[in-house]
Order: structure tokens, then sequence, then C-alpha cells
């Protein structure tokens, strides 16, 4: 077959036809697949456990890559209400973030404790290390941070 040969045409229309079918397939299996994993408090414990791992991990990334503004998204509704964007990007931005690890997470019914090690830069020292303990609630299908200071 070559190109002038219309028979070609329509094969090529039809894998083009297929490729598209499977493509939405999948888009439709992933959108649903998201839906089906949204975090309620009856999830096992697990489950929270590791959302709230990737959550911890994803917000602290943003805030060594300097991104308050993106980290502030991970707040909860409540938080929101305490501190404004503006607020917390401000007192973010003072501290230049270096490196995190997450040490522990432990987790009840609507809430997880995360345990973190991480180090920042302090005008006079580079490199502090220090620890922390995150509360993160289960809120909306997801797990939130809850603003402590």
């Amino acid at each position: 077959m070559n190109w002038r040969d219309g028979r070609c045409n329509q094969a090529r229309i039809a894998t083009v036809g297929a490729l598209a079918k499977a493509v939405g397939a999948v888009l439709a299996a992933v959108v649903l697949a998201g839906c089906a994993a949204a975090l309620t408090a009856d999830a096992p414990d697990e489950a929270k456990r590791e959302m709230a791992r990737s959550r911890a991990l994803a917000r602290w990334d943003l805030l060594i890559k300097g991104d308050a503004g993106a980290a502030y998204e991970y707040l909860s509704k409540g938080s929101r209400q305490v501190v404004a964007r503006s607020e917390f990007v401000s007192r973010m931005s003072k501290t230049q973030f270096r490196t995190v690890k997450v040490e522990s997470v432990e987790c009840q019914r609507e809430s997880c404790q995360v345990q973190v090690r991480f180090t920042y830069d302090h005008p006079l020292m580079k490199n502090v290390g220090n620890g922390a303990r995150e509360d993160w609630i289960v809120e909306d299908g997801n797990i939130w941070y809850v603003w402590s200071l």
C-alpha cells in the first residue's frame, strides 16, 4: 500500500481512532481511581500513614524550593482561617530550608502526627538541624496540615 491507496488512509484513521479510545479509557480509569482514593476517617491506618507521609514530604519539598505560596495549599480549612496566605508566605520565606526526613507517622481515626527532621540555614550558621511534630487531619477526602505557630 502507498499513500495514494485509500485503504492506507482508512487504516491510519482506524489506528488513530483506536489510539484515541485507548487514551480516553486510561484517562477515565485515572479519574475514577482518584475518586476511589478519597481518604476517610474509616480508611485503614496504613493508607492514612502513607498519605500523611507523602503530603508532608510534598509540602516540605515546596518549602525547600522556596514556594511557600504553594505550600500554603496544604493547610487545613481551619488553619487557613487562622493564618492568611500572606502571613504564612512571609514567615516561611524568612528561613531557607535545606533537607527534610520523615522519621515516623502515627495515625488515629481522624488525625496523624508526622515526626520530621529538617535542616535550614540560620543567619549565623548553615545546615542547622531540628525536629518537629506536625499534626495532620483527615478532611474532605484528603489529609491536611494543621498550622501550629
